[in-house]
């Protein structure tokens, strides 16, 4: 009788029989819906063609594939840009790479199609099996300070869940990023100010003008981070100061997981001079990564209560878990994303808008609106608003992405272009050689930001994106880039402030670029800045 009661109560009805019969008919519904779903997929694997048809270049014998990728013999010893370009033209939309000593076997797909199939089954864990030795240094050689808390670019699986789960709301809330308009405004003004103190009498820039962008990078990202200034702007700033030298931790860091990871390297077996060189460098940046965040926390501390002041990134990161470590972690790994990325992103986007001087010229015409005096502030308001300044941010990102590509490794079978994928296949979308392809952007080659417009009769132009899963600078679904909110933000005021302050100029014809772990400019950046007079 009393469970019958409790029934009822829970239920809230006296007569419970019409809603139970409603539950157990949706339970039903989605149980016959779960079984013909399982027999589509049954049938669809069925049906495929064996992973073994999969084309791609034939593994020989003991060595495998890896003797293409060898200089002078192997057809694949190039830049990885011209890899996919050159798999994709000899073997068609899906190509397998298999044979590689340590690696996983590869495929990879060159139809969004079917890069949207795979995000869209990637489930609730999905695994990016990229990093090896940064998860190695995380989990064996510096276990005793990480302590199982590795962070969210080397973990998988509910390790990865949980930690995700703790700083996504701090991290990928747009609110978060609003409250950071105001310093990144002011970082940015103090690096206007220090263009116009490094300018020649050319009006250039010098040729370690990338540094200088580090420089900025690294000071916003702190900012953010940890709600300090580190001084990286000031002019006495030395080569052999502490910021100076985590920027250089960070390069090299970047190189060698370029040579660890995506290279061919035996540091798995071996200690090598890479690994040696990456160990080095990582525990400079974690020790002086430390000190700061010691002294941010302990000044964190230090502050009154005050109920209308708005908690740090650190501060909500804190807040979220009783276990410190993960927001010492987070703040660690914004700091060291934060500077190469986003600094490479703002020096493409100026170099377009440098190349195309009817585009800058709408640009500053949107800008000026907003900022008639070149000396106000920019704020969230304003960044909403200027939609051409999104339009060119994206349409740089499309030509010259920081990333190549992305990676998953698939956690269950799978048919791509009707061939089985078995689990444990790592696939790969080339989203850098699809965003050049006529096929999905008309003028390809061309850097046309009112692509990513609307008109006035809710049209797009001829030359709009025609398919989603082609332009994916940050990812997509659930393991998207942790700092994107941020990195829209840096990029989006500097752009917004030097463009409003300068012509921008690039008189040393096109830019070359290499793939390494990242997609980077490699020549000087040596941009001319001319005053503008409104």
């Amino acid at each position: 009788m009393l469970r019958r009661v409790a029934s009822a109560s829970v239920l809230g009805a006296t007569n419970p029989q019409p809603i139970l019969r409603n539950v157990c008919a949706v339970v039903v519904k989605r149980y016959n819906a779960t079984i013909a779903a399982t027999q589509v997929l049954t049938e669809e694997w069925d049906n495929a063609k064996p992973f073994e048809d999969i084309p791609g270049p034939k593994p020989l014998p003991v060595i495998g594939n890896l003797w293409r990728f060898l200089p002078y013999i192997g057809e694949m010893d190039m830049e990885f840009t011209d890899q996919q370009e050159y798999l994709h033209k000899t073997y068609g939309d899906i190509v397998k790479l298999t044979g590689m000593p340590g690696r996983n076997d590869m495929v990879m797909i060159f139809d969004p199609n079917q890069i949207e199939k795979v995000y869209r089954n990637e489930g609730p864990w999905p695994n990016r099996n990229a990093m090896h030795s940064s998860e190695y240094y995380r989990s064996v050689t510096r276990k005793d300070f990480f302590e199982g808390i590795r962070g969210a670019v080397v973990s998988q699986g509910p390790e990865w869940q949980q930690f995700r789960s703790k700083v996504n709301p701090p991290m990928m809330q747009p609110r978060s990023a609003k409250l950071y308009v105001g310093p990144i405004d002011a970082v940015a003004q103090d690096f206007i100010n220090r263009i116009r103190i490094l300018r020649d009498e050319k009006q250039e820039m010098p040729d370690d003008f990338n540094n200088e962008l580090y420089k900025w990078a690294l000071e916003s990202i702190v900012y953010i981070a940890l709600d300090t200034r580190l001084g990286c702007l000031n002019d006495n700033l030395q080569p052999d100061s502490e910021p100076q030298k985590m920027i250089e931790a960070v390069q090299i860091t970047f190189d060698c997981l370029y040579k660890l990871d995506l290279k061919l390297s035996p540091w798995k077996y071996i200690s090598t001079p890479a690994w040696r060189r990456f160990v080095k460098a990582s525990d400079y940046f974690l020790e002086v990564s430390m000190k700061y965040i010691d002294q941010a926390t302990e000044r964190l501390k230090s502050l009154p209560p005050d109920s209308d002041r708005e908690l740090t990134v650190l501060e909500k990161l804190l807040a979220r878990d009783d276990n410190p470590k993960t927001a010492i972690v987070m703040a660690m790994d914004m700091i060291g994303a934060g500077i190469d990325t986003t600094s490479y992103a703002t020096a493409v986007a100026l170099y377009f808008l440098a190349k195309n001087p009817d585009k800058q010229q709408k640009l500053f015409e949107e800008i000026h609106r907003y900022l008639p005096d070149k000396n106000q502030p920019v704020t969230s308001e304003i960044l909403n608003d200027m939609k051409y300044l999104r339009a060119c941010v994206k349409e740089s990102m499309r030509i010259r992405p920081i990333a190549i590509g992305n990676i998953r490794m698939m956690q269950k079978d799978i048919v791509l272009s009707n061939y089985r994928v078995p689990k444990g296949v790592d696939v790969v979308s080339p989203n850098f050689y699809l965003c050049q392809q006529e096929k999905y952007f008309s003028q390809a080659d061309k850097f046309i930001p009112e692509r990513w417009l609307k008109s006035d009769d809710g049209e797009q132009p001829e030359t709009k994106m025609t398919h989603p899963f082609v332009y994916m600078p940050f990812g997509f679904g659930v393991r998207m880039c942790l700092g994107r909110r941020f990195a829209e933000l840096e990029l989006e005021t500097m752009v917004t402030k030097a463009i409003r302050n300068f012509h921008v100029e690039y008189n040393y014809g096109d830019m070359k670029f290499q793939s390494k772990l990242l997609y980077t400019p490699i020549s000087p950046l040596k941009f001319k800045f001319v005053d503008r007079a409104e």
